[in-house]
């Protein structure tokens, strides 16, 4: 059952209009000007750059990853034997966000690991493959300085969409691929082939009319249906092991548990953590179920 604090974070969401904000912009998505205009009003909760939290109590190095930014973020006097490279969400148009930093930064501290943030190449301005490439340098960086097994993927939304076509490049190129990674509401299908208007009311952040103008935009040449932008209509074999949060009334539930069932038909194992009544990426949210659900990643991480 959804705590009070937890109901009442999402009568916050519905209030802020964020659902309303996103669909507005996906109405101009065939208009390059107006479309950009409306998404620099969205980008101005972006966090780009580490918090004070994270100063005050880490090491930090600025990577140049292609001309991308990658922050890796060291414990000080005891560096991790692990690191975390996360993969922010905001549908491949924004973001990071501060609530992801935080997150992170708590997971990160209670499994004493390093982790590092990748501002990888977003879309209009930038396109899937490109993002795919970014992403490869970076896991190819981290996996230099910590050794492949000990950099664990961690992707959130848009992000654990690219976190998986990553894992699937480094298993098509035949080298070292990660343990293992943890997904939290992984866009795995931009076109949204499986039936969802049954979700459209209970999810007060995701729409159709935001995934699928999202993954036009942001496939590029590839389209929206290409295993880069959409993993689901990849090859999901011998990939590394997934733990994947989902939200139960969110709108990419039936698109997540189709990739699931996928995967592990394909004998990649799965294991799909849902959160009863919760939300889009509900884990980094400051709510009793989001810390309950990070205390879950921590002991993956620790695991891993």
């Amino acid at each position: 059952m959804t705590t009070v604090r937890g109901r009442l974070a999402k009568q916050m969401v519905r209030a802020l209009g964020i659902k309303q904000r996103l669909r507005r912009l996906a109405e101009v998505d065939s208009d390059p000007v107006a479309f950009r205009q409306r998404l620099q009003k969205l980008r101005r909760t972006d966090r780009r750059r580490p918090p004070w939290t994270v100063q005050l109590r880490w090491d930090i190095e600025h990577v140049d990853v292609s001309g991308f930014d990658l922050f890796v973020m060291s414990r000080r006097g005891t560096p991790g034997r692990k690191a975390l490279l996360y993969l922010h969400g905001g549908g491949y148009l924004f973001g990071p966000f501060g609530t992801e930093w935080a997150a992170m930064r708590r997971v990160a501290e209670t499994s004493m690991s390093d982790f590092a943030m990748l501002l990888y190449p977003r879309a209009p301005e930038h396109d899937a493959a490109e993002a795919l490439r970014v992403a490869r340098t970076a896991y190819g960086t981290m996996a230099d300085r910590y050794g492949v097994g000990s950099v664990l993927p961690i992707g959130t939304s848009a992000g654990g969409g690219l976190a998986i076509a990553l894992m699937a490049a480094l298993r098509d190129e035949g080298g070292g691929t990660p343990p293992c990674a943890v997904l939290l509401s992984p866009v795995v299908d931009m076109t949204l082939k499986h039936p969802v208007e049954h979700l459209e009311e209970s999810d007060v952040v995701v729409s159709t009319e935001h995934v699928r103008s999202a993954g036009r935009v942001y496939a590029g040449a590839l389209g929206p249906d290409h295993q880069t932008v959409s993993p689901l209509f990849d090859d999901l074999g011998d990939l590394p092991n997934m733990y994947v949060f989902v939200g139960g009334a969110e709108l990419l539930r039936p698109s997540i548990e189709a990739f699931a069932r996928k995967a592990s038909k394909a004998g990649t194992e799965v294991r799909l953590i849902l959160g009863d009544d919760q939300q889009h990426t509900w884990p980094a949210t400051p709510t009793p179920e989001g810390r309950q659900a990070l205390g879950q990643i921590v002991d993956i991480v620790s695991s891993c």
